[in-house]
């Protein structure tokens, strides 16, 4: 689904903006992850969007949202495809902003998930972010409010286990950005009426990142 072109196009827009930034301005944004220069750990990344868009299947003419979009890594897939594209961001809406631009495609963007109202998506990617948000349940309360019975819920995140950390600490990445682990969401995420229906595991022994589809069935 991604191809060497859309690493490309992407990998060059990032460099560009950490040129202009301090070293680990971005690295909450998993901005040097995409970029880095160790081929393990910008794959890993890759992939874990691969399998993002694997589980959303067709995308055609579908309300996606991107809740966390970050640099909207995930907006020219969603664009080529035919979804009808809204992101939600709150610490780097500037780069959401930027991307939204450079593409040429016109996305609903919201600074925070409590504006969305009375609308509901057919699919919502929430990738490697939940594990930042300190009081997770009343944003899952709103991810009920926002999608319906057949709403695919994506969501990715770091195991956060020991090899996990050591290849973080020699990919040269500093702060501890995350509250919890992959494990302490798909919990949150049961007891608030969440049931995963698909996982990938990336990569089998050693699981440093777990892709689940989700849906709540009201």
């Amino acid at each position: 689904m991604i191809d060497k072109n859309y690493k490309k196009f992407y990998i060059n827009h990032f460099k560009r903006i950490q040129n202009k930034a301090d070293k680990h301005f971005y690295d909450e944004a998993a901005i040097p992850s995409y970029t880095h220069s160790n081929t393990l750990i910008s794959r890993i990344f890759w992939d874990r969007l691969n399998s993002a868009f694997s589980l959303a299947e067709d995308i055609n003419n579908k309300k996606v949202l991107d809740f966390g979009s970050g640099g909207g890594v995930t907006f020219k897939y969603l664009a080529d495809s035919g979804g009808h594209i809204s992101a939600c961001e709150k610490h780097f809406l500037g780069l959401t902003k930027k991307m939204a631009m450079t593409l040429k495609i016109n996305i609903q963007i919201y600074k925070d998930i409590s504006e969305i109202k009375d609308t509901f998506f057919d699919i919502i990617f929430a990738l490697d972010v939940l594990e930042h948000i300190e009081n997770l349940k009343p944003i899952l309360e709103i991810l009920k409010k926002i999608s319906h019975e057949k709403t695919k819920i994506i969501i990715s995140g770091p195991t956060e286990n020991t090899i996990y950390r050591l290849g973080k600490h020699l990919a040269g990445f500093k702060g501890r950005y995350h509250l919890r682990n992959i494990y302490d969401v798909e919990r949150e995420l049961r007891e608030s009426g969440f049931m995963m229906k698909k996982l990938k595991k990336l990569y089998f022994p050693i699981i440093l990142f777990r892709v689940s589809l989700w849906n709540y069935a009201r």
